[in-house]
């Protein structure tokens, strides 16, 4: 009697098959997840460096309007937190060209960490960190550890920026420096 060989797969062509499949759905899965990963902290790194670049610009060049910044200021002075503030310190300098006094200084408040820029007398504050400025809530990207010292006509600001995506959290640590034209 000839046997004749029929067209389908065996049971073993099959469960290979299936195996390598598997296998390579698995590392494509992989893959993609790492990919994934990486565009976020991209994300995330890209997002901190805007708001490092508007905190130093605010910061050094004004945050009413150029000009009303610290490289433009004189009797600059640097302050100690107290109470809740402990650590944390302020930045007092009025205009080299008029006599409007500003103040930076970091709100290091329950849950919202500025660093907050303020003209003497008004009641308007701009936050340094913000792109963007936000209505209540916390702030996009918080501060930690701001601090400040002058020495010599010289002003170095140091603070850490901090910024959360995805459950994990990213830290971009800054000096400002800024040499002073006047004492």
């Amino acid at each position: 009697m000839n046997r004749v060989r029929s067209r389908g797969f065996t049971l073993t062509e099959v469960m290979i098959s299936v195996v390598l499949s598997i296998m390579v759905f698995a590392a494509l899965g992989m893959l993609l997840t790492r990919c994934f990963s990486l565009w976020v902290d991209g994300q995330a790194n890209w997002n901190l460096a805007q708001h490092a670049r508007v905190t130093r610009s605010r910061l050094l060049n004004g945050a009413f309007g150029v000009g009303t910044g610290v490289i433009n200021g004189s009797n600059v002075t640097v302050q100690a937190g107290t109470d809740e503030w402990e650590g944390w310190q302020s930045v007092r300098f009025e205009l080299v060209d008029q006599a409007e006094y500003y103040q930076i200084y970091a709100s290091p408040g329950a849950n919202q960490m500025n660093i907050c820029i303020e003209k003497e007398g008004e009641p308007e504050v701009a936050l340094a960190q913000e792109v963007r400025y936000r209505s209540g809530g916390d702030p996009l990207v918080k501060v930690n550890n701001f601090g400040a010292s002058v020495t010599n006509k010289h002003l170095t600001m140091t603070y850490t920026l901090n910024f959360s995506a995805m459950g994990k959290n990213f830290e971009l640590p800054q000096i400002i420096e800024a040499y002073l034209v006047n004492n």
